[in-house]
């Protein structure tokens, strides 16, 4: 996983090769009026981002799917895009099939299994990232397969290449104080279970990390974003709790009230004497910061793993649940 994390900017690079010889031939019937995203976990967060991304720039919704079905408005005006790291997904597979019944052509982001088969069978667009990876280590690979999904239909423009090449850049020269910095808060992290609080244009951001968090350092961990916290769990902090930590996701960009939310926060938790971090991200733009902040979450997972002596690539929970789900038919 240390390599994996490493070669993250040499993985958004190699990602723009990917993309670019990625040949799009679906044209839908009707006009696109949504976009929906399908996949989970390391193979879903790829839509999270690209919504938060593209909130100002894409001119028609865009959706993401985590679930076994489809949701009732999709037609043949949605591009629905099956992601599917493994191929095996079981709720990605069964929306494929979906799609097959109902005649739509989803365009498939994978690096093999049952997906691309049935890909393959319908004729589907495919665009093939490199197999065997933990799929969350593949942000990179499967995120930007939808920019590029979505610029070659028309619906974006090529920004995003420019932004993806000065994020490696960006998270190339920044490594090693990134690393410095998440590996000593790693060990004020021990024992603690985590909160991430961020603004809601990053909230894809602090779910990934609470993934991150999950799977390579086995640690529970929860997320909010500003203002909806504001309305509901900001009344949960009137008392004491010694194992929590609270961290801040910040920008330098957060819209004015949402600054001072975020201050009347912090003041509240920390009269509480519970732990409170904050971490401001780098980067000219959405896109640099979105990618800054998914990299330095990676490494203090790494990190929260290391300290304990996790195997931050090993799910035993996650493989036990598939093996179990295989011998029910139902």
């Amino acid at each position: 996983m240390y390599d994996l994390i490493r070669d993250f900017p040499a993985q958004l690079r190699d990602s723009l090769k990917i993309g670019d010889a990625a040949t799009i031939h679906t044209t839908l019937a009707e006009p696109v009026r949504h976009v929906l995203v399908c996949g989970l976990g390391g193979s879903g967060i790829g839509g999270d981002l690209a919504r938060e991304v593209l909130r100002n720039d894409l001119e028609v919704p865009l959706a993401v799917n985590k679930g076994y079905f489809l949701p009732g408005y999709v037609n043949h005006h949605t591009l629905v895009i099956l992601c599917s790291y493994s191929g095996n997904t079981e709720e990605t597979l069964s929306v494929a099939e979906e799609c097959k019944l109902r005649g739509y052509k989803p365009i498939v982001i994978t690096s093999g299994g049952k997906l691309r088969d049935l890909a393959a069978q319908e004729a589907w667009d495919t665009i093939l990232i490199p197999p065997g990876l933990p799929p969350r280590a593949c942000i990179g690979y499967s995120a930007l397969q939808i920019f590029f999904i979505l610029y070659k239909l028309g619906l974006i423009g090529d920004s995003f290449i420019t932004d993806t090449l000065s994020t490696a850049h960006l998270l190339y020269n920044e490594q090693t104080e990134i690393q410095n910095e998440t590996r000593a808060l790693a060990e004020k992290l021990l024992r603690k279970i985590i909160i991430l609080y961020t603004e809601d244009t990053y909230e894809s951001v602090a779910l990934r990390i609470k993934q991150q968090i999950n799977e390579n350092a086995k640690m529970h961990c929860w997320y909010n974003a500003v203002p909806e916290v504001n309305h509901n769990e900001l009344v949960g902090w009137r008392q004491t709790h010694d194992n929590l930590a609270v961290i801040f996701l910040l920008t330098g960009n957060e819209f004015q009230r949402n600054h001072h939310r975020i201050q009347f926060m912090k003041g509240l938790i920390d009269g509480l004497k519970t732990d409170v971090y904050e971490v401001t991200a780098l980067g000219n733009n959405l896109f640099e910061k979105h990618f800054y902040l998914i990299h330095w979450g990676d490494w203090l997972s790494y990190y929260l793993a290391e300290l304990q002596g996790h195997d931050p690539t090993e799910v035993t929970e996650i493989t036990n649940l598939k093996k179990h789900l295989e011998g029910i038919r139902e």
